[in-house]
């Protein structure tokens, strides 16, 4: 049994390594937002995109805009989220307002379009999927989103992505199309890379196959990948008749030899893969 000190020193330890990687997505976001979102005109997504749209518009300053529309969500938050997440949440959002307003004295790097759109896609995704590695955020539709979750049946990312359609709708009506298209395709690159960041780049497949020959099967493909396969057995609806499912996860470049193995044991095996972002287990090391 370990003593209770060092439990709560390495408790400290690991919540420290959280705050400071949640402090470096809010500076990573921040510099996404500030050196390339505004000068290109990019709105981004959720409360953020909100702030460049009056600034846009009024010439207000994004950053004071971000902070001040962030305190009545954070405020509601505290009240109808996890508390830890919030917490964190509120670092995040002063950290990235913070640093938004302290890059304002730093020029653009670039005012090209193209560079703003892929440099702060990149950058935000990057920054914000390390925040909500570390359960926190930068405060906004991040919040919102995880308040009507909780108490409706819509998923977290359907929310997101409604919030960000209106968004873009406003954009193109109130502002300029080009806009309006620049702005989806950096929330195309910012999605991205937030799914790689919290799932990782290596995606797996699960393969399902029926087949007459499971046990050659399983057999084979055990050889050759070197991890396990499950055998379970069905029954076809159309013809009643009795199958063996052979179940295995790969890695996408194993596909073409797991088809090839597979066919050439039984060519009229049924092949069905999924993608797959997550996978633990003992057999599986790479």
């Amino acid at each position: 049994m370990k003593p209770i000190g060092n439990s709560k020193k390495s408790q400290s330890v690991y919540r420290l390594k959280d705050i400071l990687l949640l402090i470096l997505g809010s500076f990573i976001v921040a510099v996404g937002v500030q050196l390339f979102y505004v000068p290109g005109n990019i709105l981004g997504g959720g409360i953020t995109a909100i702030s460049i749209m009056l600034h846009i518009l009024t010439d207000s300053n994004v950053a004071i805009a971000t902070f001040i529309l962030n305190i009545p969500i954070l405020i509601l938050g505290y009240f109808m989220v996890n508390r830890q997440f919030m917490i964190y949440s509120t670092l995040g959002m002063i950290g990235m307002t913070g640093f938004m307003k302290f890059l304002e004295l730093v020029p653009a790097p670039s005012d090209s379009l193209f560079t703003c759109i892929v440099c702060g896609g990149l950058l935000a995704g990057c920054g914000g999927g390390i925040m909500l590695k570390c359960n926190g955020s930068g405060a906004g539709t991040d919040v919102i989103c995880r308040i009507i979750n909780k108490y409706t049946s819509f998923q977290i990312g359907t929310i997101s992505l409604s919030i960000n359609a209106v968004l873009v709708m406003l954009a193109a009506f109130f502002l300029d199309l080009d806009i309006a298209i620049a702005t989806i395709t950096t929330l195309f690159i910012t999605t991205r890379v937030v799914n790689y960041i919290l799932d990782g780049m290596n995606y797996k497949r699960m393969v399902l196959i029926v087949t007459d020959k499971g046990e050659e099967i399983a057999l084979a493909l055990s050889e050759e990948f070197g991890r396990g396969a499950t055998i379970s057995h069905v029954t076809g609806a159309y013809l009643g008749r009795e199958k063996a499912q052979v179940m295995c996860t790969i890695n996408i470049h194993e596909t073409p030899r797991l088809k090839t193995i597979v066919l050439e044991l039984d060519p009229q095996a049924f092949i069905s893969m999924f993608e797959s972002t997550a996978v633990i287990g003992s057999s599986f090391k790479n």
